[in-house]
């Protein structure tokens, strides 16, 4: 990256980085989710992508693959089964088009049927990423409890039952969930392989709007922030509209409160996902998380209050630098004050995005252990 970028001159790198943030905006990953009526499709979509976005029931309905659940870029097709006679299994893969999905979650609370591991090999057959899922753990390991039958050897059975079950295909892997619980078992592990499994911006588009499960999840997202916040500071600084009061210096002021949102989004700091994390918060953490998310709204939510903190960080700049990002913008570019300006409020936006999602993250876990 850093030679490339050596080769360009500011204009290049400029209209780089500008593609790069479109590619990133624009990219779509299509999560095939398939599995029988009751096997907690619904709610593992939910899960993953961290709000309300798929409504729950036990109804089998006909898929409108022009119409999937939607969470910015996650693209859910929630599938029925391969077995029944609306869906016969010789006709499944073409029928619902899934050569074009990016990855595909076989989803069971039970145990897998011949069709299952049919279209398991037939997916194989198209080298489709096949992760196979059992949900409802939780439920297993609390009747096996009544019986008094310890929580690990309950999980080891069913594991190495799944594991009997699909014996010489090699899938992406087999994962135990609950919906209920999505920080603990095997959940945050699925995430991370369904991301690992992905190219390019697909990936950072992915880690961006996954519900944040596991310290390895919240790491990514800070490495996607900071990329966002220099894709958009690096432009902010070139399309300067806005003079900054009592500076010399101007910005694209709605380029900088995109980039705001953006990290928002990205931290899960937004309405739906709050909303989806209070299920899993006793009341005092549920108003203490609230409480803050509010004060980083207020701060960063609009265009007046993003000025004054530009002004500001513009006032002391003298003793701050941005060398960090040279390696992706260049030179001329990280020496531009206007750069310097937005990236350093982009990284405060950041480091307290980050505060926030940790502090939610500490209370879910130790709400639900």
């Amino acid at each position: 990256m850093n030679m490339e970028i050596d080769k360009m001159n500011p204009k290049e790198v400029l209209n780089k980085i500008n593609k790069d943030l479109e590619s990133y905006k624009n990219a779509k990953i299509k999560c095939g989710i398939i599995g029988r009526s009751g096997t907690g499709k619904s709610s593992l979509i939910n899960a993953i992508a961290g709000e309300e976005i798929a409504e729950v029931g036990e109804i089998e309905t006909t898929v409108n693959l022009e119409d999937p659940i939607e969470s910015n870029g996650l693209l859910f097709y929630d599938l029925p089964g391969c077995s029944t006679s609306n869906f016969p299994k010789e006709d499944y893969i073409k029928e619902f088009k899934i050569d074009e999905f990016d990855c595909v979650i076989l989803v069971t609370a039970d145990r897998f049927f011949e069709d299952d591991l049919y279209l398991i090999k037939e997916l194989l057959a198209i080298k489709k990423p096949v992760f196979i899922v059992r949900t409802k753990i939780d439920f297993s390991i609390e009747r096996g409890l009544k019986r008094g039958v310890l929580g690990s050897a309950t999980y080891k059975k069913i594991f190495e039952n799944i594991e009997e079950n699909i014996k010489g295909l090699e899938v992406n892997g087999i994962y135990l969930t609950s919906a209920d619980h999505p920080k603990k078992f095997d959940f945050s592990r699925l995430l991370e392989d369904i991301f690992f499994s992905l190219n390019s911006f697909k990936k950072e588009r992915f880690i961006a709007d996954i519900n944040i499960t596991s310290q390895k999840i919240l790491d990514e997202k800070k490495r996607i922030a900071e990329k966002t916040v220099m894709r958009h500071s690096a432009l902010a600084a070139a399309n300067g509209l806005n003079p900054i009061p009592g500076l010399d210096i101007s910005v694209d002021l709605a380029l900088v409160v995109k980039m705001s949102k953006e990290v928002q989004s990205i931290y899960g700091l937004g309405k739906e996902q709050q909303a989806f994390n209070i299920q899993f918060l006793d009341k005092k953490s549920a108003k203490f998380i609230a409480s803050i998310v509010l004060q980083y709204s207020t701060k960063y939510g609009g265009k007046e209050a993003i000025m004054i903190l530009l002004k500001k960080v513009g006032s002391t700049l003298a003793t701050k630098s941005a060398s960090k990002w040279v390696p992706f913008v260049g030179q001329v570019i990280a020496a531009g004050i206007g750069f310097k300006m937005t990236s350093w409020l982009g990284k405060d936006m950041v480091k307290d995005a980050e505060v926030i999602a940790i502090e939610t993250f500490e209370a879910i876990k130790e709400s639900v252990d």
